[in-house]
């Protein structure tokens, strides 16, 4: 099992996570996890010298995840973006070559619907089969057996979620890779929520059935206040797979977080 957090540059993290803004934030959290999700390629294509800083940044083990730029996933749903598929391949080549390269994260919006489910063979057909993808479902019409079915044609994992749609947090497993994201449960911003023990628990008997069928990468994206990789190195506590380095760091969110919340509530008496 690969686990880690969607993204590693939060300036928010500074002071919880990271121990200040001296630290070069991705070799810092490669020595804590061996695999981040790339968020940020979702909105904006990175360069081809960005992913070579990546990689060199890390050692030979770790692993990167991307999703695919929203020009393919968004904005063309999939139609006609073999030339935009093709441009992101090459990019991160990289990454491929020296053997960092994760899973692909294909993220569909909540306007894709199953309808649209022709759009999507299509595109699956396109697909390199040397590189492993996942698909992410927003909208619950793809909740059916041929969704599950269409997935395991192409060996492509079906993105297991805990969110507020709570369908795609089932077990279903489409390939010998699977990909797990943990988005929050929050009202009002899903990412802004803490997993308690008893909610990291239930999930930790699901990843023990996950891991035993396929080769697992899971992100926790519930990044406000340090929450993700907090959250991701209690999960790993209570499945016993976390190391004596974790164990430190983990301790120390925990040491920091108390602090900053003894401060916050001493401000806010000096202004009552």
């Amino acid at each position: 099992m690969f686990l880690g957090t969607c993204g590693w540059s939060y300036q928010e993290w500074v002071g919880l996570f990271y121990p200040n803004n001296r630290v070069a934030k991705l070799p810092f959290y490669a020595k804590v996890f061996d695999t981040v999700e790339v968020d940020s390629s979702f909105y904006r294509m990175p360069t081809k010298s960005m992913v070579r800083g990546w990689e060199k940044a890390v050692g030979p083990a770790f692993k990167f995840s991307l999703k695919l730029p929203k020009t393919i996933t968004h904005d063309k749903a999939l139609v006609g973006a073999d030339d935009e598929l093709a441009a992101f391949l090459e990019v991160i080549k990289p990454l491929q070559d020296a053997g960092k390269l994760g899973c692909l994260l294909v993220q569909l919006g909540p306007a894709f619907t199953y309808d649209k489910v022709e759009h999507l063979e299509s595109f699956l057909e396109i697909l390199p089969t040397d590189i492993k993808f996942a698909a992410e479902f927003r909208h619950d019409s793809w909740n059916r057996k041929e969704a599950w079915a269409l997935l395991k044609r192409y060996k492509v994992a079906n993105t297991i979620t805990d969110s507020p749609i709570e369908f795609l947090a089932e077990p279903i497993v489409t390939a010998e890779h699977a990909y797990v994201r943990w988005h929050g449960r929050g009202k009002k911003i899903w990412f802004d929520y803490n997993y308690s023990e008893e909610e990291l628990s239930s999930w930790a008997e699901k990843m023990k059935a996950i891991t035993s069928r396929a080769e697992t990468y899971a992100y926790f994206n519930n990044h406000y206040n340090s929450k993700a990789p907090a959250n991701a190195l209690q999960l790993l506590q209570i499945m016993d797979a976390i190391t004596e380095p974790q164990e430190k760091v983990l301790r120390l969110i925990g040491r920091r977080a108390k602090r900053a919340a003894k401060i916050t509530d001493y401000i806010d008496q000096g202004r009552a």
